[in-house]
C-alpha cells in the first residue's frame, strides 16, 4: 500500500514539472519587431492606449499591425519627444514592438 501510495505521489509530481516547464518556456519567450508604415488609427480612450498601422510589404501585400501604448512607450516626432495624442491618421511611423503571449505592445513610436 504504502509503494503505491509512493508510486502515485511521484508520477503527480512529474507530471506536473512536465506540464509547467513548457509554459514557462512559452511565457518567456518576446521578438521585438520595427514596422514602418502609415497610422490608421489611434485610440487614447482606451485603457491602455492603442496605435493601428498599415504596413505595404515588399510583395506589395498589406499588414495591420495593431498594439498596446503603455505609459512607458517612447512616442517622438522628429527630435521631440510628444504623446500618443498628437499623432494623427495618415502620418508615416516606425512602430518597433513586442510581440508577446498577451499580444503586441508597443515600445516606441516615432512620426514623421
Amino acid at each position: 500500500m504504502r509503494t503505491t501510495l509512493c508510486s502515485l505521489y511521484l508520477a503527480s509530481v512529474i507530471g506536473l514539472v512536465a506540464l509547467t516547464t513548457p509554459l514557462t518556456t512559452v511565457a518567456a519567450e518576446t521578438i521585438q519587431r520595427t514596422v514602418q508604415g502609415t497610422v490608421v488609427a489611434t485610440n487614447t480612450a482606451a485603457d491602455p492606449q492603442t496605435i493601428v498601422v498599415k504596413v505595404i510589404l515588399p510583395n506589395k501585400e498589406e499588414l495591420i499591425v495593431g498594439a498596446r501604448v503603455p505609459i512607458d512607450t517612447k512616442i517622438t516626432r522628429g527630435l521631440r519627444t510628444t504623446q500618443l495624442a498628437d499623432i494623427k491618421a495618415g502620418e508615416s511611423a516606425n512602430l518597433t514592438y513586442l510581440k508577446t503571449s498577451d499580444g503586441l505592445i508597443a515600445r516606441a513610436v516615432h512620426a514623421r
